[in-house]
């Protein structure tokens, strides 16, 4: 069973002064970069989702994925103009192809697109976890609800099973 590291909303737009929670954002990313690299180490990569909307329209500076993630231009991405990144994307028909068993979601809106995509993996028949310390909100008591009601997997548990 291979596993996919699907990354949601790591844009520019969630970096801007205006938000609320911002350290806990950085925070976050740190470790997603982390689970990126493990991915890499293993022969693959992580897939990027972007958020795309009347104010995030795609190739704007606000949709763009920010600079503190190590996105390469070989990167999957897909675009989603809802919360969970299965919806009307081809993520699932990629994950297919790929014989992806488990999907590990990390990223941001904890309560919103997060819960929403690792619900969507389900329906569709995958194991789904949230990586931890890998997600972040603009309210860390939604984020840790969300937590504590999903699985999970570590940066260090994903070394063992890539």
């Amino acid at each position: 069973m291979n596993t996919a590291l699907v990354i949601l909303d790591a844009q520019n737009d969630f970096f801007a002064a205006g938000n609320p929670n911002l350290p806990a954002f950085e925070a976050a990313a740190e470790v997603i970069n982390a689970a990126i690299a493990r991915f890499r180490t293993a022969g693959g990569g992580p897939i990027f989702v972007q958020h795309t909307s009347e104010r995030k329209p795609a190739g704007s500076q606000r949709w763009a994925i920010n600079e503190r993630f190590d996105c390469r231009p070989i990167d999957v991405r897909f675009n989603k103009t809802t919360e969970n990144a299965f919806w009307n994307t081809g993520l699932d028909a990629l994950l297919r192809s790929q014989r992806v068993g488990l999907v590990v979601v990390a990223g941001f809106v904890s309560e919103r697109c997060m819960l929403s995509t690792v619900r969507g993996a389900v329906e569709r028949g995958y194991e789904a976890a949230l990586l931890e310390g890998g997600i972040a909100g603009f309210d860390d008591r939604y984020t840790q609800f969300v937590l504590e009601i999903s699985p999970r997997v570590s940066v260090d548990a994903l070394r063992a099973r890539t």
